[in-house]
């Protein structure tokens, strides 16, 4: 028999296209294969390959594509975990920084009211230069 790719095959070394029969040997009888039209279990330069064992190589092949998929699944939780690790610290730092501006906020509003307490302490005490400039000028020039 000639080495042919592991799973179902689909064409001969010799490039025809195989067929799916039934045996009807004594031997093997309703045993499933694939074979070149041209060639026979007993011939090495056609395809001749039984289902069964196309079948088996499948499943392992399968099998390994189906333990890295899920190597790959694990890594990719693992990655994911690190991820939600990331977004609740990136919350928790928005969170923070939500904090500090609503202090920002607060001690913007408070120093507006003091703002406007020292422009009316600006008033009065202009208003008070202004009455004493009055008075002192009224002093000097009728006493």
């Amino acid at each position: 028999m000639v080495k042919s790719h592991r799973g179902f095959p689909t064409h001969c070394p010799c490039g025809s296209r195989v067929s799916f029969r039934t045996s009807k040997t004594i031997a093997n009888p309703g045993r499933l294969f694939h074979s070149c039209p041209y060639g026979n279990e007993n011939n090495p330069q056609h395809l001749f390959k039984w289902t069964d064992e196309s079948m088996v190589e499948e499943i392992e092949d399968i099998k390994d594509r189906f333990d890295e998929f899920e190597q790959e699944a694990l890594g990719h939780a693992k990655d994911l975990e690190v991820l939600q690790t990331e977004v609740q610290n990136l919350i928790q730092k928005n969170m923070a920084h939500a904090t500090t501006i609503q202090r920002c906020h607060h001690d913007v509003e408070e120093t507006k009211d003091q703002l406007e307490g020292l422009k009316t302490d600006l008033k009065c005490l202009k208003n008070l230069l202004l009455c004493t400039l009055f008075l002192g000028f009224v002093y000097k020039f009728i006493l």
